[in-house]
């Protein structure tokens, strides 16, 4: 009777990575497991701001908010009338620029979720005492 062996190689495994690297991805990955249900404020490349409690983060960088407020600025141009003359002023709150009169405001409206795009997000904070007793502490 003959026994044969055969030997087969596998494809390199993640523990082929420098330590160092692994280490730092288990330290974020801890992080933002402790951060999961925390109040975030999420500030968008358009301007628009959502605040809520911090469901998820996928591989794409997409954030998942719950119970979330957000809230943007509208404006509102009024052109001026065909027989105005080209004087221009700054009132309360709106500009008035070749008889243009702009009017801002700001908005708000409360969602149950929201997901918002990693390639709009511009910001996100937390508050110091949350990181710390969520984090640090």
């Amino acid at each position: 009777m003959t026994t044969t062996r055969t030997t087969t190689s596998s494809p390199p495994t993640a523990s082929a990575a420098p330590s160092n690297a692994l280490d730092e991805n288990r330290n974020l990955l801890n992080t933002i497991h402790l951060l999961l249900g925390s109040k975030l404020r999420v500030t968008m490349t358009d301007g628009r701001i959502a605040r809520g409690n911090f469901v998820c983060l996928d591989r794409l960088g997409n954030i998942i908010l719950d119970n979330v407020v957000e809230y943007r600025q509208v404006a509102y141009i009024i052109p001026p009338p065909p027989d105005a003359d080209d004087n221009s002023t700054k009132e309360e709150g709106n500009v008035t620029n070749n008889n243009q009169s702009v009017y801002k405001w700001d908005t708000e409206r409360a969602l149950s979720q929201a997901v918002i795009p990693g390639d709009r997000l511009a910001k996100v904070e937390i508050a110091r005492t949350e990181w710390e007793g969520r984090v640090v502490g």
